[in-house]
């Protein structure tokens, strides 16, 4: 993330507008409209639950069990910093946390105790920052992240697979006797799989790691890595006592600079292939364009992997305006409208709307507003203004009195509701008000822009998300 200073460019205009921007920093020189959500056929609610978090945590992967949310790596600061110590390795999130939302209890426990039968380098790789992850039945798998090597004291991304088998890590946080975290894991190492800031899903069977970096050395902010600007693809073969993958072609075969993106928000969609629905992905937005801008035209993934982008120069092209960092996300469909829904639930932004005014801001600053974008069957993308967004919390820390901006870098959990296989929510089986998830942890942020550290820290807050069905 580069550095969040003061407003750079702005423009105001009215919601049902095209939108120009100034700044030629960003993918395209222009925006699509933002409509108001009130055309929308539900709306969102969104309400600090009754718990929160024992400690701030973000940019890590968690996972369910019996109802349980457990969080491994990230980190507990806020936002990184900008000089010679950046990711400091004692806020890397060296604990794993079971949280019971029914009770609002959480036990965790630390990597560095020595039941987890753990060295200092498995200790290492899992607490790395932003790596990318997936459940598949009582399995959590995670590749790469970015973090510190105790032993070199150099930081760098891993070049492993993890498998964590939850049901033995929850009962090794219970103190279970018998229990540990070696005893329930197994990695495998590949260049493959050394990328932080995509994200990593199983389509088909098939799992797709998707875009992000190879970042290697300490993180200066006019620094890159190398970016994968592929889906690599491998399958995964864990019996429980061994791990072992095939590697399959990426796509494209050949890296493509429209994919050169991390830190964006990859969601899980249904897609219209032949009057057929298919599982599939969309990647929304990214950072950074070679001149430090955003990426504004999203990237659909088929279900074998193809990546494709519509023509950033054509006018009827969709150029998101808003939520381009990742944040907390919801996903869902309406078979009967034919319509998918992906919702961003703040988190950090290019646009943004100041008494019903929008504004730029080329900084690219911390916002409390939420915004849905419906993909038709046709793959048409609209994107609208939520009327609601994320609680007034005011900061009693840092800039005391100030709104505290969440979202960024944060967990969406989904309710046990009527989903597909892919994790999309039903939509058309929601006919009444009903909390389809939660959003923990993520970054809080005192100000929009800062590149002071105080000004932000982790989130422990937990929000429930109502759904609401306009009639």
């Amino acid at each position: 993330m580069k550095a969040l200073f003061k407003i750079i460019a702005s423009i105001f205009v009215s919601f049902m507008l095209g939108i120009s921007i100034a700044s030629a920093d960003n993918q395209t020189a222009d925006l699509s409209p933002i409509t108001p959500g009130s055309v929308l056929p539900f709306q969102v609610q969104i309400q600090q639950a009754n718990f929160e978090l024992p400690v701030g945590i973000h940019s890590g992967v968690m996972g369910t069990y019996k109802g349980q949310w457990i969080f491994i790596a990230g980190r507990i600061n806020g936002m990184h910093g900008f000089g010679g110590d950046p990711f400091p390795p004692d806020e890397q999130n060296t604990s794993i946390y079971v949280v019971n939302p029914t009770t609002g209890v959480t036990i965790s426990r630390s990597l560095y105790d020595p039941s987890s039968g753990l060295n200092q380098q498995q200790i290492d790789s899992l607490s790395v920052t932003s790596p990318q992850g997936y459940q598949e039945s009582n399995t959590l798998y995670m590749t790469g992240g970015y973090g510190i090597d105790t032993a070199t004291a150099t930081f760098g991304t891993k070049s492993l697979l993890t498998a964590l088998y939850l049901p033995g890590i929850v009962d090794w946080v219970a103190h279970k006797k018998g229990q540990s975290v070696v005893k329930n894991m197994r990695q495998l190492s590949n260049p493959l799989f050394q990328v932080t800031g995509g994200d990593m899903f199983n389509v088909g069977g098939v799992t797709q790691l998707i875009f992000g970096q190879n970042f290697d050395g300490v993180y200066t902010p006019s620094g890159n890595g190398n970016y994968t600007e592929q889906v690599r693809q491998f399958k995964i073969k864990n019996n429980g006592a061994q791990l072992a993958v095939d590697i399959l072609p990426t796509k494209p075969l050949l890296p493509d600079p429209n994919f050169r993106r991390r830190d964006l928000n990859i969601v899980p969609t249904l897609l219209q292939r032949n009057n057929q629905l298919q599982y599939g992905l969309i990647a929304y937005a990214g950072v950074f364009t070679l001149t430090q801008g955003v990426w504004t035209v999203p990237v659909v993934i088929d279900q074998s992997g193809n990546p494709s982008m519509a023509d950033p120069n054509a006018p009827t092209t969709f150029k998101q305006g808003m939520n381009q960092y990742v944040t907390a996300t919801a996903s869902l469909y309406s078979k009967s409208s034919m319509n998918m829904y992906h919702i961003f639930f703040g988190g950090i932004s290019y646009g943004f709307f100041t008494n019903g005014v929008f504004q730029t801001d080329s900084e690219i600053p911390f916002i409390n507003q939420v915004t849905t974008v419906q993909m038709d069957k046709n793959g048409n993308f609209t994107q609208y203004l939520m009327a609601n967004q994320y609680p007034t919390i005011l900061s009693t820390r840092s800039n005391p009195g100030n709104t505290l901006l969440f979202g960024a870098g944060a967990y969406f959990i989904v309710n046990r509701i009527s989903q597909y296989n892919n994790t999309v929510i039903n939509l058309d089986n929601i006919r009444q008000p009903t909390v389809i998830g939660y959003i923990a942890g993520g970054i809080q942020s005192t100000v929009p822009n800062t590149n002071v550290i105080t000004d932000s820290s982790a989130s422990p807050y937990v929000f429930t998300v109502t759904l609401v069905p306009r009639k």
